[in-house]
């Protein structure tokens, strides 16, 4: 680029010592941006049935999962440079385009975020009853229960704090800790599965029966696992935010992904085999209800594996928080970085050289919304994020048309028609999940309108009042070559390069 922002907040070109997330690092982060465990798939079963929940577990990751995580794949080892989407579409697409993403990205992150801790504090309540949302001590009660300052929320931030810290501390603490809370996830789910399958084959139980919820249409049914199932499997792409801190970014992303992928499907197929296998609803998968999983390894394993469970569900919120959060806080510091938010938010920790503005803000709206009955909102989110991904597949496709001899390291197979295919199949599957979202969840599906309608129409009051003169940031070029531009002349200006 030939415009660079002021010294005190331009990222410097990452120095080798700076590159030392490796494949394991990454699985870890890989699987708490995308998964952290089978916790919450009790809901498809409930809701669609056994049959269709494990048809949605292996069909899913084929349409959808796999697509994106090859687009992320050949993107990232194209561009790796921290902020990874964003600048992928800023690129392809220009700088409104890349507002319009960075703004859907860090609107549907923040709001996701905010869930985690809020459900571990409602997990660990369901011990100490005390610290229950509304229960025992109650500072401030505003919008009859709508914002709420208890010891609920007390606690909430006394455990968002640390979590934040080891953000600040930079990727690698992050991973750390990720690779050993997976291990300690997977492993009693891993003895679940055993005795879950050799329970259903010593008892004749068929894990695909029944197929559907009785009385239950078709359109229904899918629509049901889909609205969960998809959401389990985003988060393919999260970690290209942090690409400028890999070491050997493409060969270490793409192979994190090969394992990654089987790893998660696995994580998710073969519990829910084994649950199912329990027999603990049999006939009636409509009583499944959240933290059924601790229940059948109890059934099963006793109350040694029910303990291990538990805490791998609290392990799972604790290790989903921190991933998130190291790889969302990127794209708010690109979001400053070229003006677009106050210069403070693209300061980066001179000591961990982590984007601590961009962290604070981020840990200050969690905080916030900690207190917030923004349910409903949260649920919309989930189309904000599948709109970022559409966008996400324009740049991925603009780019292979406007840099044709781009350096790709790593390239969606099959040429043009492999590139076009394994974007129309996860495309087709949103389609169809914010139409049946506007059919059956019409108040959903306003809110998710109405947020991404806004993000467009802010673009230009931030260029204007918030951006004004400042330049855009400077982009680490030296890591990727794009070759001759077909939109040279003109193309080039509106992207920034």
């Amino acid at each position: 680029m030939s415009e660079a922002i002021p010294s005190e907040v331009t990222r410097p070109a990452p120095e080798a010592g700076r590159r030392t997330l490796g494949v394991l690092a990454l699985v870890g982060i890989f699987f708490f941006t995308v998964s952290g465990g089978p916790f919450g798939l009790e809901a498809s079963l409930s809701g669609a049935g056994p049959g269709m929940t494990v048809l949605m577990i292996v069909l899913v990751p084929v349409v959808f999962g796999v697509p994106n995580a090859l687009v992320a794949a050949e993107l990232s080892a194209a561009i790796p440079v921290d902020g990874g989407y964003y600048y992928w579409t800023k690129i392809a697409l220009g700088r409104g385009a890349a507002f319009v993403f960075g703004a859907w990205n860090s609107i549907g992150s923040v709001l996701n975020l905010a869930l985690y801790p809020i459900l571990l504090v409602d997990y660990l309540g369901t011990w100490v009853p005390g610290i229950a949302r509304g229960k025992g001590l109650v500072v401030v009660d505003l919008f009859h229960g709508g914002f709420v300052v208890d010891l609920h929320w007390i606690v909430t931030v006394a455990l968002v704090l640390p979590m934040a810290y080891l953000n600040y501390r930079g990727s690698k603490a992050v991973s750390e800790y990720s690779v050993g809370m997976m291990l300690l996830i997977l492993a009693p789910f891993a003895v679940l599965t055993v005795l879950g399958i050799w329970h259903a084959v010593g008892n004749g139980i068929n894990v695909l029966s029944p197929f559907m919820v009785p009385g239950q249409s078709l359109h229904s049914s899918v629509a049901g696992a889909l609205s969960v199932i998809v959401w389990l499997y985003l988060g393919f792409d999260g970690p290209s935010t942090v690409l400028g801190e890999v070491a050997d970014a493409h060969r270490t992303y793409t192979r994190a992904l090969i394992v990654s992928v089987p790893l998660i499907v696995a994580a998710y197929l073969l519990p829910t085999i084994a649950a199912i296998g329990s027999g603990l609803h049999r006939g009636s998968p409509g009583d499944w209800v959240q933290g059924d999983f601790v229940v059948v390894g109890d059934a099963l394993g006793g109350l040694p594996l029910k303990v291990l469970i538990s805490v791998g569900s609290a392990l799972s919120l604790v290790g989903l928080f921190m991933a998130i959060l190291l790889t969302s806080t990127r794209v708010p510091r690109a979001l400053a970085a070229d003006g677009y938010l106050p210069r403070w938010m693209a300061r980066d920790s001179r000591r961990f050289d982590t984007p601590v503005g961009a962290l604070l803000a981020s840990t200050t709206v969690v905080v916030v919304l900690s207190a917030v009955d923004f349910s409903s909102i949260l649920r919309a989110t989930v189309l904000l994020m599948l709109a970022s991904i559409l966008l996400e597949f324009v740049a991925f496709l603009v780019l292979r048309w406007r840099y044709p001899q781009m350096l790709r390291p790593v390239r969606v197979p099959g040429g043009w028609p492999g590139a076009v295919l394994v974007v129309v199949l996860p495309a087709a599957m949103i389609v169809y999940l914010v139409w049946s979202t506007a059919v059956d969840e019409a108040v959903m599906f306003g809110t998710s309108l109405t947020v991404a309608v806004l993000a467009v129409v802010l673009y230009p009051l931030c260029r204007r009042f918030v951006k004004g003169d400042r330049p855009d940031a400077e982009i680490d070029s030296s890591r990727f070559e794009l070759g001759p531009d077909r939109f040279a002349g003109f193309g080039t200006r509106k992207a920034g390069l």
